[in-house]
């Protein structure tokens, strides 16, 4: 297996008391040796990616949905082979709440 395509992603969240809200930040690292990537996380998005660009920003469950299936398509179209997909689960975060809902196949 080409060392390139090995890659980890972490996201960490949780209550910021300071900004009064949910915050978390991805953390991403791949076999290369290179530094690891981190980009704090605003509006939601755990991976937005090009694919998205110009897509609604709406966390509308419908909307959600569409960019999980967009995120699938561009991976799986990237790497020439079914590497995502399966069920969709949502995680609403909120403080002193977490819920999590499987929206539909990707």
């Amino acid at each position: 297996m080409a060392l390139d395509i090995l890659h980890s992603e972490l996201v960490l969240g949780g209550w910021s008391p300071k900004n009064g809200r949910m915050k978390a930040t991805a953390y991403a690292k791949d076999a290369g040796g290179g530094p690891a990537r981190v980009q704090p996380l605003e509006g939601g998005v755990a991976s937005p990616g090009e694919q998205l660009r110009g897509h609604s920003d709406s966390f509308e469950l419908d909307a959600v949905l569409e960019a999980g299936r967009l995120q699938a398509a561009y991976l799986n179209k990237s790497v020439g082979r079914i590497v995502a997909g399966g069920r969709l689960l949502v995680a609403d975060l909120r403080k002193g709440e977490a819920t999590s809902t499987d929206l539909a196949e990707v």
